[in-house]
């Protein structure tokens, strides 16, 4: 659980991760209503589980760019560096070199490493060591790095790249094909050293080229301001959503019942079973799912209001990103019915979001944000507690 105490005593320490631009597929079956703009959709190939993990690098990217997580972090990203050069084989050297050059490239921030442990078990090759080895590293992968180093430069600058120029050129950025010039460059909206800095770190590894138009990362970086405004990326804007993972029409909004959301967010215990479409919770998820149902119940219960027919609960059966500035959003494509919502994130995650307990949680919000490990260890009591007394003032229909 994240107790209202802890929120407001948290400080930032350091040492750790960062991530940045890219990752992964839309490959879910969901599409929404016609519109032209979906003719330039990005539809990059990955699978369910590169998915999410593009979904959490999208909110990983406005942390480690500045403009989200901790507050008193975010300055420090806005600029770490920011004057070094646009050099490859400089970043690859510093991200495998002693820690204090690493420190020249990122913030060593252990605010990020519970969201940074989910996305390696997401996509491993977006860690330092590529799973290959038998621990991931705390670091996240020399693409990455750079990629944040290119977009950061942009951002200083206040210059955009073209999601739709470099789509319309990717081919150039194989490795044995020429280097942009004249034209395609402008199209890009790249300069001939930042060309060839994208190309290198594609070369390097070439499954980022699907990675850049994975919808949540594209649909981030115009909301950033890094990248341009086009058709490209108001059709990112459009299959960026939860649309698909929506509450069955049977749970209906109404005032006889109480609806209660169990959402994992950022939350790494969902398996990609080999031959199976998607991702499938583990065993110790559903176990936690079903804990919290009980303890919601028990304590409606004991307020004297219960009955199958007052509490219905509605759970996804994947993780999605939901944080205190995009809470309200994703509810209204998951669950627009759900009166109250509890959001259940992996060890440590809250650690890296802005969560005020003034203004994002129970009783100001109808969210309560939960660590696994306080309800695998009943450590949430005073937040079912909170809960359970507002749902027992719910104004029901006689």
């Amino acid at each position: 659980m994240i107790r209202y105490s802890s929120i407001r005593q948290h400080r930032p320490c350091g040492l750790l991760t960062v991530i940045v631009l890219s990752a992964v597929v839309f490959s879910c079956s969901y599409w929404p209503p016609y519109s032209p703009l979906l003719s330039v959709a990005p539809k990059p190939h990955l699978t369910p589980s590169e998915q999410v993990a593009g979904e959490i690098l999208a909110y990983l990217m406005e942390v480690v760019l500045g403009k989200a997580g901790p507050v008193t972090k975010r300055n420090e990203w806005a600029v770490r560096g920011v004057d070094l050069p646009l050099d490859f084989d400089m970043v690859t050297k510093r991200m495998f070199g002693p820690v204090p050059l690493r420190a020249e490239l990122m913030v060593l921030d252990t605010n990020i490493l519970g969201l940074s442990e989910v996305l390696y078990h997401y996509d491993k090759r977006l860690n330092l060591f590529k799973g290959t080895r038998e621990q991931d590293s705390l670091y996240p992968c020399t693409e990455l790095i750079a990629i944040r180093l290119l977009l950061l430069q942009k951002l200083h600058r206040n210059e955009k790249v073209s999601m739709s120029g470099i789509d319309r050129h990717i081919n150039l950025f194989s490795p044995d094909s020429r280097d942009a010039a004249g034209a395609e460059l402008e199209a890009m909206q790249l300069s001939a050293t930042e060309f060839r800095f994208l190309k290198q770190i594609f070369v390097s590894e070439p499954a980022f080229l699907h990675y850049m138009r994975h919808p949540f990362i594209v649909a981030a970086l115009r909301k950033i301001g890094v990248v341009e405004q086009d058709p490209f990326t108001l059709a990112a804007d459009l299959t960026a959503t939860y649309h698909y993972l929506s509450c069955p029409k049977k749970i209906q909004k109404t005032d006889r019942g109480v609806t209660v959301a169990i959402v994992a967010s950022i939350n790494p215990m969902f398996e990609q079973t080999p031959g199976r479409r998607g991702l499938v919770p583990t065993e110790a998820y559903l176990t936690l799912q079903r804990e919290l149902q009980h303890a919601v119940r028990k304590r409606v219960e004991r307020g004297g209001r219960a009955g199958p027919e007052m509490l219905t609960f509605f759970m996804t059966d994947r993780p999605v990103v939901i944080v205190p500035e995009s809470a309200e959003r994703v509810m209204e494509q998951l669950c627009p019915q759900a009166n109250f919502t509890m959001v259940l994130m992996g060890k440590n995650v809250y650690r890296g979001l802005s969560i005020d307990p003034d203004r994002d949680i129970l009783p100001k919000k109808n969210f309560l944000y939960f660590d696994v490990d306080d309800v695998k260890y009943q450590m949430v009591d005073e937040e079912i507690d909170a809960l359970a007394q507002m749902i027992q003032s719910f104004p029901l229909e006689s």
